[in-house]
C-alpha cells in the first residue's frame, strides 16, 4: 500500500495483541540502543533479551534474525515520516508536495536523534539491499505512479522513486560523516527532490 493511502479502519487490539506489541517494541529498543553503545557485530540476540528483560526465545519470536532490527527501524521511520501526509487522500496534493513532505518528515527524524541515526544508518545500509531494491525507492514509485498524470512522458516511476531513494541515502550519509553535522538536511533534501524532478515533471 503506498504511503500516503489511507488506510483501513483498524479494529481495536486485543489486550493478547497490545501485549505483543509492546515485548515487540521493547526488544526493538534494546536492540537499537545496544548496537548503538556496543555495535551490530558485537551484540549478540542474548545481549538484547537480557537488555529488554525478556526470554531469549521472546526475543527470536519478534526477530528471528539480528538484521530484521535493522530493517525494522528504517521501516518505523518510514511509517512516521509518512504521517505527515497520511490523512490526504491520493491526488489531493500535487506530488511534489508529497514527496517533499515524505522527505522533510525523515529529514526531521535523522535530525531529531542524531546520535541513534550515525549509530544505525550505515549498519542497515550495509545489511541491506539498498543498491538494488529498497523499500522507500518502491514508496517513492508509488507516489509517483498515482500522480502518473504530472510525469513527463516516458518517465518510469519506478527509476524516479530508485533515484530519490538512492539520493536520500546517499545524502544522509554525508551527512553523518562528520561532526558536527556539516549542513541541515531538510536543506540537502529539498535540493535533491528539485533536481530530480527536474527531469521528470511536466513543465
Amino acid at each position: 500500500m503506498p504511503p500516503n493511502a489511507a488506510p483501513p479502519a483498524a479494529e481495536p487490539l486485543t489486550q493478547r495483541a497490545r501485549k505483543r506489541n509492546e515485548r515487540r517494541d521493547r526488544v526493538f529498543a534494546a536492540a537499537v540502543a545496544l548496537f548503538a553503545e556496543r555495535g551490530y557485530d558485537e551484540t549478540s540476540m542474548d545481549d538484547i533479551a537480557a537488555r529488554s528483560g525478556l526470554a531469549r526465545t521472546t526475543v527470536f519470536n519478534h526477530y528471528p534474525r539480528k538484521v530484521l532490527f535493522l530493517e525494522d527501524w528504517t521501516q518505523r521511520r518510514r511509517h512516521r515520516a509518512a504521517r505527515s501526509f497520511a490523512d490526504r487522500a491520493p491526488g489531493d496534493l500535487p506530488v511534489r508536495d508529497v514527496l517533499g513532505a515524505y522527505l522533510a518528515g525523515l529529514a526531521a527524524l535523522n535530525e531529531e536523534d542524531r546520535t541513534e541515526t550515525v549509530a544505525i544508518m550505515p549498519l542497515a545500509l550495509r545489511h541491506t539491499d539498498v543498491m538494488v531494491d529498497h523499500p522507500l525507492g518502491r514508496e517513492f514509485a508509488d507516489i509517483l505512479a498515482a500522480a502518473r498524470h504530472e510525469l513527463q512522458p516516458g518517465a518510469d516511476p519506478e527509476w524516479v522513486g530508485r533515484l530519490l531513494a538512492l539520493g536520500y541515502f546517499s545524502s544522509v550519509s554525508r551527512w553523518i560523516a562528520v561532526e558536527p553535522a556539516p549542513f541541515r538536511i531538510a536543506d540537502d533534501l529539498e535540493r535533491l527532490l528539485d533536481a530530480v524532478l527536474l527531469g521528470a515533471l511536466r513543465g
